[in-house]
């Protein structure tokens, strides 16, 4: 686990664990997307799995890299077949939502990659959990998205939860739920389970990443990508390798003119089309992917994208604002404030499976409304002043 970027806390919790010799069997590792948490969890697994964990000089337990077990422990790989490590270790099991694709009933086979449908959960854990581990040390369940479970799915898996697997010569087994959204988790879920929190990692160690892997970056590209990245390494490299600077430079751009007081007629075609492009690649590249799932993940980042930039407009406007004149101070924040809950509504609509097209035209029409609004209350009251 000395590889994961920050995060000492939940680092801490977790070599206190097996310190202890006293694992909790079943944990949540909850926190912002892109902070850690799915490879923490792959690297604990890994300590749990191995036949000879070793001590570092400060006690903490590491994996061996030699035994059985280690050796046959991959890179993981989401998108292989049945959520395999791409080393296919017998006793982890990845559990999400492509896993569908294997299920043996025909109709979850054929749904939407958007939930975790109950009969995977069955299939892939909570069979599975109560099967004796195939190289006797233990087993490690970890599913990514738990959040996507729906409450039947959640609810089968509460008796795992309530009445756990015995451990025995064997070892026992580990249930990981890896989650950004734990609220969506029944609470009764999240009382059975061992909570690991993650944060969102200092701006320095994403300062550092970049400049390590790509120091090709000029150095107000890599601040922007800082400052979109809010802390989460997976959304750094998500921009990197999807050119996401790009974005910033067409689409924020096309803000800045309505700003001003222009038209920016094609703001809603190019939100489509570069969402509509990221996915597509992202489909591409990741067996068994979703299409609608990639079209939210890339509709999210886009929506991030315009979110940051206005927060900073937001703040850069608030600091020029005079306390004693609410009414000036309303006129220059308001509009920026309509940008993010126009993104609001946007979600709401791709949620409800509205067509993206739509969606994108119908906030590009929403934000185009609200600074050239803003534009026009500007040169009023500058008028009247």
């Amino acid at each position: 686990m000395d590889r994961v970027i920050g995060q000492p806390h939940a680092l801490n919790q977790l070599h206190a664990q097996l310190a202890s010799g006293r694992v909790h069997h079943a944990q949540i590792f909850h926190g912002p997307a892109g902070v850690g948490k799915f490879t923490t969890a792959l690297a604990f697994a890994r300590v749990l799995l191995c036949h000879e964990p070793v001590a570092d000089l400060t006690g903490r337990l590491s994996a061996c890299g030699t035994c059985r077990s280690c050796q046959l422990f991959g890179e993981p790989n989401a998108s292989d077949s049945a959520g395999k490590t791409s080393g296919g270790h017998p006793d982890l099991h990845v559990v999400n939502k492509e896993l569908a694709r294997y299920s043996d009933n025909r109709q979850t086979r054929d749904r939407k990659l958007t939930t975790i449908p109950v009969e995977v959960l069955r299939e892939a854990l909570l069979g599975p959990a109560y099967r004796a581990p195939q190289l006797g040390h233990g087993k490690v369940f970890i599913v990514d998205e738990a959040e996507l479970l729906n409450t039947a799915g959640q609810n089968a898996l509460l008796k795992t939860l309530e009445e756990p697997p015995a451990s025995d010569a064997g070892g026992g087994t580990t249930i990981i739920l890896v989650t950004s959204n734990e609220d969506r988790l029944l609470p009764t879920i999240r009382s059975r389970c061992q909570r690991i929190a993650f944060v969102p990692l200092p701006d320095a160690e994403l300062d550092r990443y970049l400049q390590q892997h790509a120091a090709d970056l000029e150095p107000v590209e890599r601040a922007w990508l800082v400052g979109y990245a809010q802390g989460s390494l997976g959304r750094a490299k998500l921009a990197l390798d999807h050119r996401l600077t790009e974005w910033a430079s067409v689409v924020l751009g096309q803000l800045e003119r309505l700003a001003m007081g222009h038209a920016a007629p094609r703001l809603g075609a190019d939100l489509a089309e570069r969402i509509n492009g990221f996915a597509e690649a992202w489909v591409k590249a990741h067996a068994n992917a979703s299409k609608e799932a990639a079209n939210k993940l890339a509709a999210g980042l886009m929506f991030s994208l315009i979110a940051t930039h206005a927060r900073q407009q937001l703040a850069k406007r608030a600091e020029g604002c005079d306390p004693a004149d609410p009414v000036a101070a309303e006129t220059e924040l308001s509009p920026w404030l309509a940008v993010i809950d126009a993104l609001g509504v946007a979600e709401a609509r791709l949620r409800s499976n509205v067509n993206l097209g739509l969606t994108c035209d119908g906030l590009a029409s929403q934000v185009a409304l609200a600074l050239t609004d803003r534009h026009a209350a500007l040169g009023n009251f500058r008028g009247r002043a």
